[in-house]
């Protein structure tokens, strides 16, 4: 009789979480965004050490995309928008 071969399906769950968190970590940039986008780089990380996936490659692109332009917004609405609206109520 012969033996059946046993075959080691990888899958790729990290890598589409990572993916769809890096969506949504772009959408909701701020500190949601940023929350998000940590969460799904550590994903993606995990996928790559596992399997190396698409989906986890630009998963870590977006991510990173995503705590860029979270950061950006933060420091905008911590810095630049104070001043902003001092300068329009004493108009």
């Amino acid at each position: 009789m012969a033996e059946k071969e046993k075959t080691e399906i990888e899958g790729d769950g990290f890598g589409i979480s990572g993916f769809t968190l890096g969506v949504i970590g772009i959408v909701f940039a701020g500190t949601y965004g940023l929350v998000l986008a940590v969460v799904g780089l550590i994903f993606c990380y995990i996928q790559q050490k596992k399997h190396k996936t698409k989906f986890g490659r630009v998963g870590k692109n977006l991510n990173i995309i995503g705590i860029v332009l979270s950061i950006l917004v933060i420091l905008f609405s911590i810095f630049i928008l104070p001043g902003i609206n001092e300068k329009l109520a004493l108009t």
